[in-house]
């Protein structure tokens, strides 16, 4: 029974045909990005179904992740050509509207409203109309839309066209032509569908298209087909809410099957209406458009069979098809004159998923790898003893079909196959007919392929890349996608008493210089260092109690390092003894889990950690002792936020780090300063990404220094400018996450990249970068930034103190300049006449005099002419006043620089009070014990004298000292001083004698010297008081 037809179509009035719409000039916001990645070879499968995989003819085509391969096969030779469109892809045909349609374009669907909204194609304007306006384009286009894969394709019969059915967000059909090379532009992109496309297939006469959307999207379309343009035009509709697992067609009618579903659907061609005359110019069509006629379906009785579930289907004429089941039930459908029958023959013993037909002869695939084969004429006659024999046993089989002279297969492997027939087609080549084997296999990673690195050449392989799987399988490739060799890692056995069903899974792979060494790391924490030509393991150490998260090495002639990381918030450093054995010799602990570690140059180790801190380590080795290394702390840089992967510029002087902000940071290693920060934004300035396994590679005469690097949060490979962070490219390919990417440079100067996913594919992208405009006007590597004042950074240039230590202030032209001075606080005139009271008491002085240019008073020096306004400081405590040591320069200089330093000193004032305080400071370190140099002593005999001599002099020019005042002073320091020296120079004599026996004659001296110098001081204050006499 019919369903009712949908109500997509809105009963909403159009524009008056009387005033035709203008046609919309482009615009675009900004300048397009011409594309710089183009793919140009796809290793793997995502087939898992016979919807994902077609042929016809020479061709066979299969599904690998978002876009479509479709390979020409020609005797033991193929060649390969691939499609795919990008979100924002305009096609060369749009869909024309639909009767009763709105005028105008709605904005980008959502995806629950897909019943009630209306595509753009659908609107009276075309899709080059609106797909320029600055509302539209790229700007529209989310994250999440962006994410598409293909999950089903169909091939026309005559080999015209091939048909591509996306899921995702906004899925699309796409129909693409097989006469041009590889395309990333379709003939015709339908939206219809909003969950997601289950199945494409078309008709025998390639008239017909039918699109077939998932149980969520409920719908089934019929599409016409212009057989010379490929331009497509919604015929016919209906719901069909099954869960289907396949469509085919029969004669003119579409069978689709699924969990307990068999429906035949007719589609009737109807008579077209006559044109009508136009009435007014520009007026599109004025004849009225009668209803859509509904697309009839019918279910099949499914008797006894009610809870199978079919899985596939082939079609033998234009009213019969073997229809099987996932439990290896073959039965056969007849529709001669329109009665639906579907007849139970046999079963074949197991689980069936793929059936096809040559000939006269059926062959039926298995999950589990069987394929057996069925006589046509037998099985028509629905005799149970049409099952003749069991070829061989595969890896399992997901889908299957026949070529002019070959047979493909898709195994479980995500390995493709194609076998060659012998003079029977009724058997396979192969030794003893069944063991096969495979003249042009097509291989991949059975699993989700975890990483991918670059190998340099020259190697032993011959290989260009290699890539590992999480079973432990590591495969070398060249850059054609062919395998050169393989190897399988050993893993140790998990064993968890709180994780029983916890399994070891290989997780990261290095290999060294030319391939000689690969080291391995496992979920167990387990390193394993492999020697390539033995394939042998020749070293084993448990370095992490986790994941091991990332490996590094560093090899050169004389070092060779391999630094590890894991989750327990340690890094290890192995390196290869001058013996040829690998050690451990140092574990370096942070506060935080590291994210990786890199080795770029023998002396160095590079660390980040999730505490947003860069950890820089100087690798050093003890003299004479090479395989005693160790890494040094040398600096420690922070981040802006947590570091989620980084990479070392080709010529070793930079770092790029990539952030969780969703932002790049680029550092100086030789001065650890932070040059340059960009946001990793698209196209369109709008949306950014996080960048993982970043990749940098330097400037080159005609390309600029570029950044490489995957987004897992649109599936994306992206190209930045490594200098300025400018966006240059992005391509999509990827449907699940991307797990590594690697830079290939071949010697015929093409760069490709390579990149793997869970999805078990890998691509190999050309990356053209070259630029006439670039490196033209200075023929400079770096590019020419912007000579704009605001867009440079702003300036910054602080001096530290060691810095500023290396300038000397300038001194004053003009002025006094104060005294340098030794101590760092004064004392006021309490403290300094209570620091010897026992002094001021043995000694008494007599008051003195105050002149116009000298003031002197008992121990205490002057501070100031009596015109300063500065208080007197309060009383220091005794404490401070014992530790004070003040600096004695005149005792260890020559006469000429003590003379100079008192000259130096500024006032007499302020000179005669540092000789009074050097002199109190002399009489206390007379107390101790110290001994003496009798030169010391004979110079200061020297310098006493002198002084005596100076003071009378002095007194005799100025005349204003008094007689009291002069013998006061000279009596009390000629006493005290001579009194101290004794005592000094008795001491010292008992100790010293044997050393030096003319000690006894010295001292005498050096008293008489003392009196001489009181004596010329007396005779000076004598002269002094007589006007008419000098002093000599």
């Amino acid at each position: 029974m019919a369903s009712t037809p949908s109500n997509r179509l809105k009963l909403t009035p159009s524009n008056s045909p009387y005033l035709p719409h203008p046609t919309r000039t482009p615009y675009r916001s900004r300048a397009s990005i011409e594309p710089r990645l183009s793919l140009k070879r796809v290793v793997g499968t995502t087939c898992v179904s016979p919807t994902g995989f077609d042929t016809v003819k020479s061709l066979f085509a299969y599904i690998a992740g978002g876009a479509v391969v479709v390979v020409d096969v020609d005797g033991a030779e193929y060649t390969q050509r691939f499609y795919r469109a990008r979100p924002t892809a305009t096609p060369i045909y749009s869909i024309p509207p639909h009767p009763y349609s709105p005028s105008t374009p709605t904005q980008t669907p959502k995806a629950n409203d897909s019943r009630n909204r209306v595509s753009l194609r659908e609107s009276s304007h075309g899709s080059h109309d609106w797909s320029e306006s600055p509302t539209s384009s790229s700007k529209t286009w989310t994250s999440r839309e962006r994410i598409k894969a293909a999950t089903c394709l169909a091939l026309s019969n005559e080999g015209r066209f091939l048909a591509v059915g996306e899921t995702g967000y906004a899925p699309r059909v796409l129909i693409f032509s097989l006469e041009d090379n590889s395309s990333d532009t379709p003939l015709v992109s339908i939206s219809e569908h909003g969950f997601g496309v289950k199945a494409v297939a078309w008709s025998p006469d390639s008239k017909y298209l039918a699109s077939l959307g998932s149980a969520n999207d409920g719908f089934l379309f019929i599409w016409k087909i212009d057989s010379k343009t490929g331009a497509a035009k919604l015929f016919q509709q209906n719901r069909c809410t099954s869960y289907i697992r396949g469509m085919i067609w029969v004669g003119n009618n579409l069978i689709t099957l699924g969990v307990r579903h068999v429906k035949v659907w007719r589609v009737e061609e109807g008579q077209s209406p006559s044109p009508v005359k136009q009435k007014f110019i520009g007026e599109p069509n004025a004849a009225p458009q009668p209803h859509q006629k509904t697309l009839s379906g019918r279910n099949v009785l499914l008797g006894n069979m009610i809870d199978a579930t079919f899985s596939c289907a082939a079609a033998i004429d234009d009213t019969k098809a073997i229809i099987c089941s996932e439990t290896g039930d073959i039965c056969l459908f007849d529709d001669a004159d329109k009665q639906m029958k579907l007849t139970n023959v046999l079963e074949s013993g197991f689980g069936t998923t793929c059936v096809a037909i040559r000939e006269n002869v059926v062959y039926i695939g298995g999950r589990s790898g069987e394929l057996a084969t069925l006589n046509l004429t037998s099985f028509l006659e629905s005799n149970p003893d049409c099952l003749e024999t069991n070829v061989g046993s595969f890896a399992g089989l997901f889908a299957m079909g026949f070529l002019e002279d070959n047979m493909v297969t898709v195994d479980t492997k995500r390995t493709i196959h194609v076998w060659e027939f012998d003079q029977n087609p009724q058997k396979l080549e192969g030794p003893e007919k069944v063991d096969l084997t495979s003249p042009i296999p097509i291989s991949g990673h059975q699993d989700s392929v975890l990483g991918v690195d670059a190998l340099k050449r020259p190697n032993a392989p011959d290989a260009d890349f290699y890539s590992w799987s999480a079973s432990g399988q590591v495969i070398l490739w060249d850059v054609d996608g062919q395998v050169k060799s393989s190897f399988q890692v050993p893993l140790d056995e998990a064993y968890s008493e709180d994780e029983p069903d916890l399994l070891n899974q290989l997780t990261l792979v290095r290999a060294t210089t030319g391939g000689k060494f690969f080291v391995t790391g496992d979920k167990l924490g387990v390193v394993k260092i492999i020697d390539f030509s033995t394939q042998k393991c020749v070293a084993s150490m448990k370095a992490h109690a986790s994941d091991c998260q990332f490996i590094d090495t560093y090899e050169d002639k004389s070092k060779f390092v391999i630094a590890t990381c894991g989750r327990d918030r340690t890094a290890q450093l192995f390196h290869k003894t001058t013996s040829g054995e690998f050690e451990h010799f140092q574990t370096l602990e942070f506060a935080a889990r590291v994210v990786q570690v890199l080795v770029p140059s023998a002396d160095r180790v590079i660390t980040c950690s999730l505490d947003r801190t860069l950890q820089i380590h100087d690798l050093v080795t003890k003299d004479g002792e090479p395989d005693a290394m160790a890494a040094i702390p040398s600096k420690t840089l922070p981040l802006k936020g947590t570091p989620s992967n980084m990479t070392t510029g080709s010529d070793g002087k930079s770092l790029y780090v990539s952030l969780m902000d969703r932002s790049v940071s680029i550092f100086d290693l030789e001065g650890g300063k932070l040059t340059n920060t960009f946001k990793c934004i698209d196209e369109t300035g709008i949306e950014s990404v996080v960048l993982d396994s970043l990749t940098a590679r330097s400037a080159t005469e005609k390309e600029p220094a570029i950044l490489l690097g995957i987004s897992n949060t649109d599936k994306s490979i992206r190209i930045y400018d490594a200098q300025s962070g400018a966006f240059l490219d992005r391509e999509w390919g990827h449907t699940e996450s991307i797990n590594g990417l690697a830079l290939l440079e071949s010697n015929d100067s093409k760069r490709r990249i390579v990149s793997v996913g869970s999805d078990g594919t890998m691509m190999i992208w050309e990356m053209d970068l070259q630029d006439p405009s670039w490196g033209a006007a200075t023929g400079e590597p770096s590019p020419i930034k912007d000579s704009s004042t605001v867009s440079r950074p702003t300036l910054r240039r602080v001096l530290s103190k060691a810095e500023l230590a290396e300038f000397q202030r300038s001194s004053p032209s003009a002025g006094r300049r104060s005294p340098p001075r030794t101590v760092s606080k004064r004392r006021s005139i309490f403290n300094l006449s209570a620091a010897s009271p026992s002094s001021s008491a043995k000694t008494p002085v007599p008051p003195l005099q105050t002149g116009p240019s000298l003031s002197v008073v008992e121990d205490t020096p002057s501070r100031r002419p009596s015109q300063d306004s500065r208080c007197v400081s309060p009383p220091a405590s005794p404490k401070t006043r014992i530790k004070r040591r003040p600096s004695l320069p005149a005792l260890n200089s020559a006469k000429t620089k003590s003379n100079g330093n008192l000259r130096a000193f500024g006032s007499l004032n302020m000179a005669t009070e540092q000789a009074c305080r050097t002199l109190r400071t002399y009489r206390k370190k007379l107390a101790s014990s110290d001994p003496v140099s009798q030169d010391v002593l004979a110079e200061l005999d020297q310098e006493l004298r002198l002084t005596a001599v100076a003071l009378g002099d002095r007194a005799t020019r100025s005349k204003a000292m008094s007689d009291t005042l002069l013998n006061g002073l000279l009596d009390q320091y000629s006493e005290r001083l001579v009194a101290m020296l004794d005592e000094k120079l008795r001491l010292n004599y008992r100790s010293i004698s044997d050393q030096e026996p003319d000690l006894p004659r010295k001292r005498p001296s050096s008293a008489a010297s003392a009196a001489s110098a009181a004596s010329a001081a007396s005779a000076g204050s004598a002269a002094a008081s007589s006007s008419d006499s000098n002093s000599t």
